[in-house]
């Protein structure tokens, strides 16, 4: 055994010793006695469930004497020097002016019980975030300036979290058990907490106070490193259920914890066991993509999942001498190109699953694949920013680490440059299509259509696009609605921005589409040209109808001087039915006197003109459910039907 840390309490500074500061300094003692006797020593001899003791020695031969965090200690005063004068780091610096006399929030029970008192989110994380967000821009603000002047502070701040009865989000947290101290588990939040405290421990070295450096290395493995293992040595303990989850979970918690575990544990032997963890459970993030790279959990929980995957990979390259390499997978190569593939236009991305329609692509995970996979883009971490604020849902302090200092190793799957197809990004797979004007051309038109590729974010939307114009989206799927206790719990498909009725989809006989999870889509047919490309798929399988002989979608993308997307729905039932289909206004539209619609949100102006197989009427419905607006455009076609067509043709306005 490499060692074990010794613990000694005292006040830390910048809080009043009042009573309440009493007791939790009392409590702290009893368990950080407790961790000395039972919860420090790592368990030499233990089996795991899934992983291999031998795996484990292996990595442990691998690693370093100590613990060692992202990027170098703040006391390496020749390697920060090359960052000091980096002017990404302003907004940083002027935030930390801000924190030193900002009064700091406190912790509020009311709002963290809301969630379990009426399912709302919001309070409990946004006061939650509000504490944790001090941490970042004072931690690296003294790391930059190395003059003190932050450190009582952040004395202060370390002192508050730890009082924090949990690191857990409500909503994770239903039954309370991490809340009253019984029950801890780990889940998104405490990995992000969990990784910047340990990394903050790594940064500032002996510039904090040794009882508050023991304090905070109590805390992480009462409720972080402790939970794990059992949960990795007995598989009656369900309670990290993530490990084995296909999604971003898995991705971000298994970062947070490893990233914690390889910062501050002292036993080479019992880093190596967190190590061997993600090496082995983090496989199932990678099964969640399609072979192709497509994620079905949409564009902004790539940016989620995979930024902590990208981070992780990191980590274990650092903490094994390059000798394990999560990209070593070829699979990995698809799924870092898909942030580039899924863009209609620079800063553009169609809003499918639990998407914003704001949402960007993550500039970091692209800069540091670019680097590491060669594939061919401008991206690199030397031009990636770095917030002035603590970004939400991310270990900012490892993160800044790694943009500021990292050289990413090449993998051995970086081969030759990707050339990407600047008119497409096609996900042959799963049948998603984005297309973009041609290089150099006038238009701004682009769009983005999808089959199926459905996963725990999933919508009823097998058929949903979204029309791009330059940075906007006049039209098309509305994107997610806030998150509630209703979002994730059988009533989900109720909420109209989820099922298909609050997307651009037909509606038939009053009938929305199945659940999208439970459809076996078929693929579209597609055709490529530099002067067009059509999508044709058949929407039968999303809907519970019988007798249907024919419903087909049909977008026909075209590249002429402004450029044009027609979207053809085409029907044929075995008896007349009532057949509708909407388009979805997230902004402002209007009827023009030539008969066209006329859809705008801020500066880009979109027409779409409509043509039926039979009269029509246009019934407009705003929806404001869940936190999220919009207005439903339905084109009803006049009586029952047995077969016809409704087409819209998208143009830039004049």
């Amino acid at each position: 055994m490499d060692g074990i840390f010794a613990v000694v309490v005292g006040p830390p500074q910048g809080l009043n010793k009042d009573k309440e500061f009493e007791m939790w300094m009392s409590q702290q003692m009893a368990r950080l006695l407790i961790c000395l006797v039972l919860g420090c020593l790592p368990a030499l001899a233990q089996a795991w469930v899934d992983l291999s003791e031998a795996r484990v020695r292996e990595i442990a031969a691998w690693m370093g004497e100590g613990p060692q965090g992202q990027g170098p200690a703040c006391a390496d005063r020749s390697a920060w020097q090359t960052v000091v004068a980096d002017p990404r780091l302003a907004g940083v610096l002027k935030d930390a002016q801000v924190r030193l006399v900002e009064p700091f929030p406190g912790w509020r029970d009311e709002d963290y019980l809301a969630y379990t008192r009426t399912g709302s989110r919001g309070e409990g994380e946004r006061m939650m975030n509000a504490r944790s967000a001090f941490l970042y821009p004072l931690v690296l603000a003294e790391c930059v300036q190395w003059q003190g002047r932050y450190l009582a502070r952040i004395e202060a701040t370390l002192a508050e979290l730890l009082r924090d009865p949990t690191w857990t989000w409500p909503a994770h947290d239903s039954k309370l058990g991490s809340y009253r101290g019984t029950h801890y588990e780990v889940d998104l939040k405490t990995a992000d907490l969990a990784h910047d405290l340990a990394q903050t421990l790594w940064l500032l070295g002996d510039k904090l106070r040794p009882e508050t450096r023991a304090a905070v290395l109590a805390a992480l493995d009462e409720r972080v490193f402790t939970p794990l293992r059992q949960t990795l040595a007995d598989a009656r303990d369900k309670r990290h259920w993530w490990l084995k989850a296909d999604h971003n979970w898995n991705a971000v918690c298994l970062k947070g914890v490893i990233g914690a575990a390889i910062t501050v544990l002292p036993d080479r032997q019992d880093r190596a066991l967190f190590v061997a963890a993600g090496e082995h459970y983090i496989r199932n993030y990678v099964k969640g993509f399609a072979e192709d790279g497509y994620t079905g959990e949409g564009p902004g929980y790539w940016n989620y999942g995979f930024s902590h995957f990208v981070v992780l990979r990191e980590l274990l390259m650092n903490a094994t001498g390059n000798r394990l390499d999560l990209f070593a997978d070829p699979k990995v190569r698809q799924m870092a190109l898909y942030g580039a593939r899924i863009e209609m236009a620079p800063g553009n991305v169609a809003a499918f699953a639990d998407a914003s329609p704001t949402t960007k692509m993550d500039d970091f995970s692209l800069a540091y694949a670019n680097q590491a996979l060669n594939l061919g883009l401008p991206a690199t971490l030397g031009n990636t920013s770095i917030s002035g604020r603590p970004p939400a849902n991310s270990a900012p302090l490892a993160l800044a680490g790694i943009i500021l200092f990292a050289q990413p190793a090449l993998s051995s799957e970086a081969g030759k440059a990707v050339v990407l197809d600047p008119l497409r990004g096609y996900f042959d797979q799963v049948g998603m299509l984005v297309v973009r004007p041609a290089p150099g051309s006038s238009s701004r038109l682009a769009a983005s259509i999808k089959a199926g590729g459905n996963s725990n974010h999933s919508h009823n939307d097998i058929g949903s696009y979204v029309i791009a114009l330059g940075a906007e989206q006049p039209t098309g799927d509305p994107g997610a609605p806030k998150y509630s206790a209703k979002t994730f719990s059988k009533d989900r498909y109720t909420i109209r921005a989820i099922n298909s009725y609050g997307h651009p989809l037909p509606r038939i006989d009053g009938v929305l589409q199945r659940e999208a999870t439970q459809v076996k889509s078929a693929l579209p047919s597609v055709s490529f040209t530099p002067e067009a490309d059509v999508y044709l798929l058949d929407l039968r399988p999303a809907y519970a109808v019988s007798g249907m002989q024919m419903l087909t979608r049909r977008l026909r993308y075209e590249r002429n001087a402004v450029g044009a997307v027609e979207v053809e729905d085409r029907f044929a039932f075995d008896q007349a039915r009532d057949v509708e289909v909407p388009l979805i206004v997230s902004g402002n539209w209007r009827l023009r006197e030539d008969g066209r619609i006329e859809l705008w949100q801020k500066r880009e102006h979109l027409l779409a003109r409509i043509e039926t197989s039979t009269p029509y009427t246009l019934n407009e419905e705003r929806i404001d459910e869940e936190g999220k607006a919009f207005t439903r455009l339905a084109i009803h076609l006049a009586g029952k039907q047995e077969a016809g067509f409704i087409r819209v043709r998208f143009s830039p306005s004049e």
